[in-house]
């Protein structure tokens, strides 16, 4: 099992800049109070620099093993475990570094505190006594008290958070997402969740304990962890969950969608009666995007859909192609069918692509009309049965 008594002092951030390489950390102890990922050297930094300002001594370095870059307040030697326990009750007691801890380091990798160490042979032959008195010592040989074994409460989502990351397995690089709690026993969901934050969980009380989590992102194949609510420990032994001392951490590693997997563009929207699309939906079109610059033989389907069938007027662009504004003066207004407006809409993110420089041929685009509502036509939701949805092909 993964126990690691650490404080993750996260900057997540949504938008990525070029993470700072950090250097690999030297042998030694490490009294450590911030961890992040590998490609948060810049965010290490970050908070380094500002401790540092407020008078302390830090530094950060990589283990290379877990590939955490740790921020500590101080590090020593091999000969100094006490010198580093010291620092460490100093950091919780009066700092407010209440889950500060000390990391072993060798070759760059954590190592327990009982793995043998060799040391130079000049460190080897140092001796550490007691203050001299001036009474003569009896002690022939020194044998060290036993160190006793930590007692530890259980931990379970009953009595400790849980931080859910959603990654890029490709770049390790954090995304945006939601991810879906449900219980599987009673096949009922318990909510959904922003991706790449704390949670307190609340007791399915299943007869199982068991918990699914459903990370989604768009573009990405969803992704699936069960957690058991109270013996949530033994969970540990998976790769992507890790106990940090005081929370849990699942991280969910996202890959691009495969054939058959079919998308809502929810954030690509058009004016009303128009083939034309709101300038808001330039973020959901760059995500097509990418999705197809970063897989080069993928092949979409976009189909387009209406709420209800009923004729009416048509407003598409002109030869200006100004694919996000209705003011345009060389648009075009014709009557037509539901079919016609959900084929036109299409056929406008269709062009948009194109004009980013992705093959016709990799993109198809097909009109449904009012087939397939999601809503009931009377529902207070029923203006999202008009919709782009995206089928991967290939």
């Amino acid at each position: 099992m993964k126990r690691i008594s650490i404080s993750l002092f996260v900057f997540f951030s949504l938008t990525h800049s070029f993470a700072q390489q950090a250097s690999t950390l030297a042998n030694g102890y490490y009294v450590v109070v911030s961890t992040f990922l590998r490609n948060q050297g810049k965010d290490a930094k970050a908070y380094s620099d500002l401790l540092n300002q407020r008078g302390f001594h830090t530094g950060y370095g990589l283990e290379e093993s877990k590939g955490f870059v740790y921020v500590y307040l101080a590090n020593f030697d091999f000969t100094q475990f006490r010198q580093s326990i010291d620092r460490m009750k100093q950091a919780r007691a009066t700092e407010n570094f209440t889950t500060a801890w000390v990391l072993k380091i060798k070759d760059g990798k954590q190592i327990k505190e009982d793995t043998p160490i060799d040391l130079p042979a000049d460190t080897a032959k140092k001796v550490i006594t007691s203050k001299e008195t001036s009474t003569p010592s009896i002690v022939t040989e020194f044998i060290p008290n036993p160190t006793p074994k930590p007692v530890f409460k259980p931990q379970h989502l009953g009595n400790t958070p849980v931080f859910l990351s959603i990654i890029k397995k490709s770049n390790k690089q954090v995304m945006n997402g939601i991810i879906k709690v449900s219980d599987p026993d009673n096949n009922r969901s318990l909510g959904t969740v922003k991706a790449n934050a704390y949670f307190n969980m609340s007791d399915p009380r299943s007869k199982s304990g068991n918990i699914v989590l459903t990370a989604s992102a768009f573009g990405y194949n969803d992704a699936v962890q069960t957690l058991n609510y109270k013996q949530t420990e033994r969970d540990t032994l998976k790769e992507d969950v890790t106990l940090f001392g005081n929370f849990f951490m699942v991280t969910f590693e996202m890959e691009r969608a495969s054939k058959g997997a079919n998308f809502i563009l929810s954030g690509l929207n058009f004016f009303n009666e128009a083939a034309i699309m709101v300038p808001s939906s330039q973020g959901q079109l760059n995500e097509v995007l990418d999705m197809l610059k970063e897989k080069p033989s993928m092949r979409i389907r976009l189909e387009g859909y209406t709420n209800g069938n009923s004729r009416g007027n048509i407003i598409t662009m002109g030869p200006s192609k100004n694919y996000f504004s209705i003011t345009s003066k060389d648009q075009k207004t014709e009557k037509g069918s539901a079919k016609d407006l959900s084929q036109a809409r299409a056929d406008a993110a269709k062009s948009w692509l194109i004009d980013q420089g992705i093959a016709a041929d990799r993109i198809e685009a097909v009109g449904m009309g009012g087939d397939k509502p999601i809503y009931d036509s009377k529902s207070t939701l029923a203006r999202k049965n008009a919709r782009l949805e995206l089928t991967v092909l290939e």
